[in-house]
């Protein structure tokens, strides 16, 4: 159980920026984030790098197969749930859909995948036998 204290909290964080930002509750710290060049690309790296990072540890690093690749089911349920939820701007007056923001997404939930801590030791035990994989 404790090892979903972490994905937790940081979904609830992540989720209490979307609906800030999705209900224009702080529009000046919004403005405020804009005005900074980069920033938001940065802030969907790192955030969705982050609960990529804590949802694989969650689940105990567990892998997909999908086809010939093994896939790490936390990473792979966040990136649905991020492009989902970057689509859904288009219907929020406040918010625009913005295919940077989803690459940037993407580009932290990567990275967030070959830092997981048994990143390397799962792909250097399917070397020696693919049955172990």
């Amino acid at each position: 159980m404790i090892r979903w204290l972490p994905f937790i909290l940081v979904f609830s964080a992540v989720s209490c920026v979307i609906y800030a930002a999705d209900m224009r509750l702080h529009p000046r710290f919004f403005r405020w984030m804009a005005s900074i060049p980069h920033l938001d690309k940065v802030l969907h790296f790192a955030l969705m790098g982050l609960l990529a990072w804590v949802a694989n540890i969650a689940l105990g690093h567990h892998r997909l197969r999908l086809g010939s690749l093994r896939v790490l089911t936390g990473s792979l349920v966040i990136l649905l749930i991020v492009t989902a939820e970057e689509a859904s701007q288009a219907w929020f007056p406040a918010r625009s859909c913005d295919w940077r923001d989803l690459v940037a997404d993407l580009l932290g939930i990567v990275c967030a995948s070959l830092l997981s801590p048994r990143s390397d030791a799962s792909l250097s035990s399917c070397a020696g036998s693919p049955k172990s994989c």
